[in-house]
């Protein structure tokens, strides 16, 4: 073979081997562009995921706190519990001021008491009356029966004797309605206390487990929304705990950065046996260089290009292999913290289901309502029972009319009993008159005169005495009914007033319970965003596989140069025997040596020691490798 064909055997081969350097520098450049586009996406996708999970949980907890104050809450007290708590001293201090009307109560009704007993005293005195009008009625008789005796002398005296007997049957007759107006009485004032007091004692005895019954009400509230509190934020803790998922994605992310450094070392031994064949190329151009020195040239080229590709393709093997384990690693995580968020989520829809929604185990209520409305009745309940003891007491007041009507009928009795006794009196003085204008009057007439006068005074003393102490009862009674009255008032008025706060707290509890199933159905409400930015990771990641293939075909590509490079070493050896069958190896070349060690702080150490058959010593840049 002569210069001229050997010289165009090796442009030949130069050209081929440009071509494949180009492939390769494509497919490394692919590679590497994919690569780093898909892995800035996933880096910046990663910290926006860590974020959603926090601002979500972070505002989701801020909002069930904020109905439901936890253990461990920022509050004193939820809302809820101090909407509560006013509801609660609202209903204790409604109360107490029953029970100090309770008292007050009471002590009128003693005083009551008293004064119905000295109605009763009374009540025996009117017999002492109408035994009285008894001895005047036998006297009426006697002072007749003498009078009509006399004659004409005692016509006058018959006419005295019969108006005292008309003055005392009339006096029985009062008597006898005294005696009934103050049993009336009595029986009244007996059947108001019964009744006040029966009302008073149901009262005092619901009201004396008010602490209980409050109890009950804010055991249900706490115990239920404690219940909500926990479960909401044992998923909270879930999703972050699901965080941690998120940090072996971004250290696998760092594998991928690992391989595209790894790539630019193969892209610089594609440049380094590019440039050794062009540098022997360029050779064949000078006139003044000798054929056997350019064919020289052209050996240690080819030699080079042997050893380099030797190096390469198993490199890129060993990229190849890496690339697919952090794949692997990278989509096995992602999709590991994808179903964990899932778990997360679903166990999340169940949870507000229940909670907010109706459910048909509880009577088409969600767990959130029922607490609310089971809490609700028994405020109302407890407000509706006093407010009905209030009104029976009003009722029951009208037997206190039945008391003031029977004291008013007592009173009109002593007041015509009063009539009855001036009546006396006049007849009193009459029979005086007469008895000193007739001096034929018998003795037995004077003396009856003498004891109807004595009967009559003892009979007005009595009355004017009852009658002071009926006066002094009455105003008593009256007085006591009034302030019963008046208490009365201020209890149907602070009730009124409590049953409004009541019903307000209600009211506020209401929209509060919406507030509340809003605020539990927006406790990850933002993981649809989440899930794109999970969902978009993962498609990138598995994009990444497709550069594997790319990968591959490097491996091919450097076969190909080793197979060329053979060939034209076989055809250098035709024309330049003994030149080209000088062993490939890699201690002819200690240029290549000193790029290989540059090559070892990326790339793995004993891969190239055993590609090129000897140790490989590190360079001043290299490294203990422990990459792949």
């Amino acid at each position: 073979m002569n210069e001229k064909l050997f010289r165009a055997e090796y442009a030949k081969f130069v050209d081929q081997i440009r071509s494949q350097s180009i492939n390769c520098d494509v497919i490394i450049q692919s590679v590497q562009s994919q690569t780093a586009g898909i892995y800035e996406t996933l880096a910046d996708k990663l910290p926006r995921i860590i974020q959603q999970i926090d601002s979500s949980s972070e505002e989701a907890r801020a909002l069930v706190n904020y109905f439901i104050s936890a253990e461990d809450s920022q509050y004193d007290m939820s809302v809820v519990g101090m909407e509560l708590e006013q509801a609660r001293a609202n209903l204790k201090g409604a109360a107490a001021s029953i029970h100090d009307m309770r008292r007050v109560d009471l002590t009128l009704f003693n005083k009551i008491q008293e004064q119905v007993n000295q109605i009763e005293t009374i009540h025996g005195s009117i017999t002492s009356i109408s035994m009285i009008s008894d001895d005047i009625e036998l006297l009426s008789y006697n002072s007749g029966f003498v009078a009509s005796r006399a004659g004409v002398a005692g016509a006058a005296f018959t006419y005295i004797a019969a108006e005292i007997k008309k003055l005392s049957n009339r006096t029985k007759n009062l008597v006898n309605r005294m005696r009934a107006s103050t049993d009336g009485l009595i029986n009244s004032y007996r059947n108001f206390n019964e009744a006040i007091e029966k009302i008073n004692v149901d009262t005092d005895s619901r009201l004396n487990n008010i602490e209980a019954s409050l109890g009950e009400i804010f055991q249900r509230y706490n115990e239920g929304l404690k219940n909500i509190a926990t479960l909401l934020d044992q998923n909270l803790t879930r999703s972050d705990l699901a965080k941690n998922k998120v940090f072996p994605i971004m250290t696998s992310l760092q594998d991928q950065d690992i391989v595209r450094q790894s790539l630019e070392q193969v892209t610089a031994i594609n440049a380094r046996f590019s440039k050794e064949v062009e540098l022997a190329h360029q050779s064949m151009a000078v006139e003044t260089i000798p054929m056997e020195q350019k064919a020289k040239f052209a050996e240690e080229a080819t030699a080079k290009v042997m050893l380099l590709t030797q190096l390469a393709d198993p490199m890129v093997q060993k990229i190849i292999q890496n690339l697919e384990s952090s794949i692997k690693k990278l989509i096995d995580y992602l999709n590991d913290f994808h179903s964990e968020i899932r778990d997360i989520e679903g166990d999340r829809i169940e949870l507000v289901d229940f909670f907010s929604n109706a459910q048909s185990d509880l009577k088409g209520k969600s767990s959130i309502d029922l607490i609310f409305d089971e809490s609700s009745k028994v405020m109302m309940d407890l407000i509706n029972f006093i407010s009905n003891s209030i009104h029976e007491k009003r009722q029951a007041s009208n037997l206190g009319n039945d008391l003031i009507r029977h004291m008013d009928t007592t009173e009109n009795c002593f007041e015509e009993m009063q009539d009855i006794v001036k009546a006396f009196s006049l007849i009193k003085v009459a029979s005086k008159m007469e008895i000193a204008r007739e001096k034929e009057l018998s003795r037995n007439i004077t003396t009856s005169s003498e004891m109807f006068e004595e009967l009559t005074n003892k009979m007005e003393g009595l009355i004017l005495q009852l009658r002071r102490q009926l006066v002094a009862a009455n105003q008593s009674i009256h007085e006591s009914l009034r302030t019963l009255n008046e208490n009365l008032q201020l209890q149907e008025e602070n009730v009124n007033n409590v049953s409004e706060n009541i019903s307000t707290s209600n009211a506020n509890l209401q929209n509060m319970r919406e507030n509340l199933n809003d605020a539990v159905r927006s406790v990850g409400r933002e993981s649809e965003l989440l899930f794109e930015l999970i969902e978009d990771s993962l498609d990138g990641a598995k994009k990444l596989r497709s550069q594997v293939s790319s990968s591959q075909q490097l491996s091919i590509n450097y076969k190909q140069i080793n197979d060329l490079s053979e060939k034209f070493r076989g055809i250098g050896e035709s024309q330049f025997r003994g030149l080209f069958n000088k062993m490939v190896a890699f201690e002819r070349f200690d240029d290549i040596k000193q790029t290989v060690n540059k090559f070892t702080v990326y790339s793995d150490k004993r891969v190239a020691s055993e590609a090129l058959s000897m140790e490989i010593e590190e360079g001043s840049s290299a490294g203990e490798l422990t990459l792949f």
